[in-house]
């Protein structure tokens, strides 16, 4: 035989095989969900982590306390968005009031659903693009891409990409972060579907989506210029404000959970100051730059940091352009316009602003949803070979979908706008003395944690002469080791200083000030004062180091006697 005809051959073979594969969706993207998994399992174990604790970077403790208090009716200061601690609401109901004792069903929640479903939505989107064939390769580097990127870091940056933002890239924190992602990326599936003719109820629940992406965190409606620009270029008019119309009830949520946690509207608050003493302490979403705040001088920094750090920042710069040029050679306008606009608006609202930094390893978590943007337009390199897009014929057809029943609408309408609302309607705000308090000076470093008094810790304080003997019992089930920090206040009144702001939402600090950190459940302060209250604080963190990490759960607050 030839050479010829052995290639011939060959080549009607390999066609043969990757014939039989499209035919198969259903296996080939079972088998790349079960790949995910083990890949997700795999780094889970192989990574710095302490018990179920890994790396978290964010909000995590305040979320977790402001789904308790929600569990019980009461409301924190409502500076971050509603969802993702009313879904934790019935979670702390079992484990308890922390984030720590949440972990092990979260983990395996976003690891065993939200996971796959991210993968079958990338799937979904470039099918659209390019047909299964294209479906196929963008979630084969959905799975492969967080790991493959390892090694294209300098060494000394590999761990921090690889132990601080894998774990919350791949949903093994209790953050929004990774939950974001996922919708914002269901979101831009169903906007996709519903460019095709007949698809009006994928554009209403598309809206739905981007509405509880919202709820989850508010930076999520970057999302809404891709989309945007996606039914303009469509033509798709009816659709695009069906899409935006179903958002608008999720936004009202959102607007009323604001007013009735913070007493105002911190868009429309930017010019109150709360520095003076005394006065209401800072909210951090009142400032504007908050929102929007180009530094260009921040990015150029950026960029020089992407090439210390990375192989080719060419590379990853010039990617998604070469994508988008890629999308829009075999015409599909509108589906590049939503992920150039989508990935667009993400870059330049996140990644100019100051928060969002490669050495600190902020950059890449604060531009999570934009993400999967990035990768199916990376995906979509190959269609700029010559002759590829033709050779392919009809396996670049997009696959058929049905339009989405109107009761799913109606299940994700309940649960991200219903029962959230009626959870709001039946809480208030919490007065003093608060079930929860923060951390730190008002505005200080740490005044940003929000923890709650967990009556699990309970502390005796005994004097022994001119000494204070602190014990304390901790019932909890905390899914990793835990260390104390013991707090002292020995001023007059109450060991918390209590503001208001907009004469609703209550910000109780802790004054006492940490004297020592310790694993025991005792400890002796050899010179106690003559009037003292005492606090336990419970901390933990991934690397299991006493002297780092936050506190994420106090006990009530005893007072010395004698």
């Amino acid at each position: 035989m030839s050479v010829a005809s052995a290639t011939a051959t060959a080549a009607r073979g390999v066609s043969r095989t990757v014939d039989n594969l499209l035919e198969r969706p259903r296996a080939v993207l079972g088998t790349l969900v079960g790949a995910q998994i083990v890949g997700t399992v795999v780094l889970a174990l192989s990574v710095t982590h302490n018990g179920w604790v890994y790396f978290q970077g964010g909000d995590q403790i305040w979320l977790a306390t402001q789904g308790w208090l929600l569990g019980q009716f009461e409301l924190a200061p409502t500076e971050l968005g509603y969802l993702w601690s009313y879904l934790l609401m019935p979670v702390l109901w079992v484990t308890g009031p922390t984030f720590v004792q949440a972990l092990p069903p979260l983990l395996i929640l976003q690891v065993l659903v939200l996971g796959p479903i991210a993968l079958v939505c990338v799937y979904g989107i470039a099918a659209h693009v390019g047909g299964r064939l294209l479906g196929y390769w963008a979630a084969l580097l959905w799975v492969v891409a967080p790991f493959a990127s390892i090694p294209l870091f300098v060494e000394r940056y590999q761990e921090r990409w690889a132990e601080h933002f894998l774990p919350q890239a791949l949903g093994l924190t209790a953050m929004a972060d990774f939950p974001s992602t996922v919708l914002v990326l269901a979101a831009a599936l169903y906007v996709v579907r519903s460019l095709s003719p007949g698809h009006l109820t994928d554009a209403v629940f598309a809206g739905v989506l981007v509405g509880a992406a919202a709820a989850l965190k508010p930076s999520n409606l970057l999302i809404v210029f891709g989309i945007g620009l996606a039914y303009v270029v469509a033509r798709r008019w009816r659709e695009g404000l069906a899409c935006a119309a179903a958002t608008v009830p999720a936004l009202l949520v959102l607007v009323a959970w604001k007013y009735r946690g913070l007493g105002e509207l911190p868009a429309f608050a930017l010019e109150q100051a709360r520095v003076a003493a005394g006065s209401s302490p800072p909210l951090a979403d009142l400032q504007l730059d908050r929102y929007f705040d180009l530094d260009f001088e921040h990015w150029k920094t950026q960029m020089d940091q992407l090439r210390e750090f990375f192989w080719s920042a060419r590379l990853a710069q010039w990617a998604p352009i070469a994508g988008l040029i890629a999308v829009l050679r075999v015409r599909r306008g509108a589906i590049a316009a939503l992920l150039g606009g989508w990935l667009a608006a993400f870059l330049v609202v996140k990644g100019f602003s100051p928060r969002a930094d490669i050495q600190a390893n902020t950059f890449w978590r604060l531009l999570m949803p934009a993400w999967p943007a990035y990768l199916l337009l990376f995906a979509s390199i190959p269609l700029l070979i010559p002759t590829f897009a033709r050779r392919l014929g009809d396996r670049m057809r997009p696959p058929q979908t049905p339009t989405i029943a109107p009761r799913w609408i109606g299940v994700a309408a309940v649960l991200c706008v219903a029962l959230p609302a009626a959870a709001l309607a039946a809480s208030s705000p919490a007065d003093p003395p608060t079930p929860a308090v923060f951390q730190g000076e008002p505005g200080g470093e740490g005044s940003d944690i929000l923890a709650p008094v967990d009556e699990s810790v309970s502390l005796r304080v005994e004097r022994k002469g001119t000494a204070a003997q602190l014990t304390w019992s901790d019932d909890a089930n905390w899914r990793g080791d835990v260390f104390y920090r013991v707090y002292r206040y020995d001023g007059e009144g109450e060991d918390t200083a209590c503001y208001s702001s907009g004469g609703v939402a209550w910000y109780c600090y802790v004054k006492g000030i940490p004297i020592a950190t310790t694993r025991d459940t005792t400890f002796v302060e050899t010179s106690a004062p003559a009037r003292a209250t005492y606090r336990i604080g419970v901390g933990a963190n991934w690397i299991d180091d006493p002297e780092a990490g936050d506190v994420f759960a106090f006990s009530p607050p005893v007072a010395l006697a004698g």
